[in-house]
């Protein structure tokens, strides 16, 4: 049974003629005719009684025409979305957005594509970089925006990437503190200093301890987390010296403290990535072509 053979009874039946119904469908009637034999065969039941000028439908006819009707919309309506989603009036992106997202604009991206293509809608996850490209790389997402290295990612075959921006890090630093007045902090200067150490599972604390470990310096250390709320408030009131990306600190800096470089310059990069074959998909495709034309700065 063939959705033709269905759309062929639909349209005998509306005609009660397979010659009025061969007209609209361009079809020879003959062969009308016979695909409706053919389909009646294969049932092992006629659906059509045929008169010398019309066709009625059988009892089993009438049943057939319910289903048929119920079938060939659901097809259309099939076709229709699936048509929409080619020409990205419909679909969803899953995207996944890092928890200091809002610190870095990553939003305004979503905001603007979403005016070009209001059809498309997103479910969006917030997590860190580790986790997301774990979700990624079980399709639970489609594309995630995450801090990594080239190296990191160079290693992964399957994964499309784009490096969008760089943000360096720096050293919070109250007011109250003498190295606050530097041009920039070496990591000698922090020797005597309480530190607030990222947390352990975040990709910047290994960064940092190879940094003191290379100068051979054993950090004095207040805490460790990676609430950057939490590092402002307690570098702002003298207890520690904590550290944030240039973003963040910006976002987040009071009058009590003050935002100064590091010697040494660690980088912190965001990427956006996806899988390759996921690229196949018109609107993953059309959302990664997006991100890499957009101006982040």
């Amino acid at each position: 049974m063939q959705i033709h053979q269905l759309r062929y009874v639909l349209a005998v039946a509306e005609n009660k003629s397979f010659s009025a119904a061969a007209k609209k469908l361009f079809l020879a009637q003959p062969s009308l005719s016979q695909q409706i034999i053919n389909l009646e065969k294969e049932l092992g039941i006629a659906l059509f009684v045929r008169h010398p000028k019309s066709v009625t439908l059988t009892d089993a006819g009438e049943q057939f025409l319910k289903s048929a009707r119920r079938i060939v919309n659901e097809v259309d309506q099939l076709s229709d979305l699936m048509q929409k989603h080619s020409q990205l009036q419909n679909g969803t992106l899953r995207i996944g957005l890092l928890w200091v997202a809002s610190y870095l604009n990553l939003s305004h991206i979503l905001t603007d594509y979403h005016r070009i293509y209001p059809g498309i809608s997103y479910s969006l996850t917030v997590d860190g970089s580790n986790t997301l490209l774990q979700m990624l790389d079980s399709r639970s997402i489609n594309a995630a925006f995450v801090i990594s290295s080239e190296a990191a990612l160079q290693h992964k075959e399957d994964l499309f990437s784009h490096r969008i921006m760089d943000d360096r890090y720096v050293a919070i630093v109250s007011r109250q503190n003498p190295l606050s007045a530097r041009p920039f902090i070496s990591m000698q200067d922090l020797q005597s200093e309480n530190i607030i150490m990222p947390a352990k599972e975040s990709a910047f604390r290994k960064e940092l301890e190879q940094v003191f470990d290379q100068h051979y310096i054993a950090p004095r250390i207040l805490c460790e987390t990676s609430q950057s709320d939490i590092v402002m408030q307690l570098a702002s009131q003298n207890l520690a010296i904590g550290f944030a990306s240039n973003s963040i600190a910006q976002a987040l800096k009071t009058e009590d403290c003050r935002i100064v470089p590091l010697e040494n310059v660690l980088l912190r990069t965001i990427y956006y990535v996806t899988l390759k074959e996921l690229l196949d998909y018109p609107a993953i495709r059309s959302f990664t072509d997006f991100v890499i034309q957009y101006p982040f700065f």
